[in-house]
């Protein structure tokens, strides 16, 4: 089939062409969200040590501490990466920074080891932009190039690295609560820019609501899980 065939397929089907441009961007907002989202989801675990010492805390409390915002961003992958299949990752991804830029804001208010569990399950929430970001930037990018897109998407993680390296370094200069409040400050401020820069790659149709989705979702158990292996929209994206 002739290439400009299979583009006039896709544009009757309701798919409109993004350009390599608009994938480049895509790439670039979607790796520096999950960056800075892995950066804040990786703080309580970089700063664990300030925290043992701040409270006193024992060897399991610590290691609670630790575990807590890391198995709420797992379990929280699948929920988001369906409500991006759903609604879109430039409102989805958009909430997320806003909604993590709270969670690292509330961790310095946190006045005992109760309330600072509660701060850092919110800040779990952080750790599930990694489903949101790849089905994102797949919707973007051709198949030949997926695993290339991807790959410099999951650059991202570094920012984990970033928060275990860097944070205890800034923390020990300026304080550690200067350390959430400043990343609260760039969630918040990133939101906005990804928001006014970011688009939703035009769609055929979408689920109609999240049961649908879940209910395909048992009913064909064979298919890959929504929202982490999307459908690829153009074959010509050059990324």
């Amino acid at each position: 089939m002739d290439t400009r065939d299979v583009d006039d397929h896709r544009l009757r089907a309701g798919h409109v062409l993004p350009s390599g441009a608009s994938g480049r961007r895509a790439l670039a907002l979607a790796t520096i969200s999950f960056t800075l989202s892995f950066a804040a989801w990786g703080l309580v675990g970089g700063l664990a040590a300030t925290f043992t010492n701040l409270y006193t805390l024992t060897a399991s409390q610590t290691a609670l501490l630790v575990a807590v915002p890391v198995l709420l961003g797992s379990l929280a992958r699948l929920p988001m990466g369906m409500l991006t299949d759903r609604f879109g990752g430039r409102v989805v991804f958009a909430a997320l920074l806003t909604f993590s830029s709270f969670a690292a804001f509330v961790v310095p208010l946190a006045d005992s080891y109760r309330s600072l569990l509660v701060a850092a399950f919110l800040i779990g929430m952080a750790g599930s932009s990694f489903s949101v970001g790849a089905a994102f930037v797949s919707r973007w990018t051709s198949a030949d190039r997926q695993g290339t897109a991807l790959g410099i998407y999951g650059l991202g993680t570094t920012g984990q690295s970033l928060a275990v390296f860097v944070g205890p370094v800034v923390a020990a200069r300026y304080g550690w609560e200067v350390v959430f409040r400043g990343t609260s400050v760039l969630l918040l401020f990133w939101a906005v820019v990804y928001v006014a820069l970011a688009r939703n790659p035009p769609q055929a149709a979408r689920p109609a609501s999240v049961t649908a989705m879940t209910a395909t979702s048992v009913a064909s158990p064979s298919k890959p899980a929504v929202g982490l292996t999307p459908t690829p929209l153009n074959t010509n994206v050059a990324v």
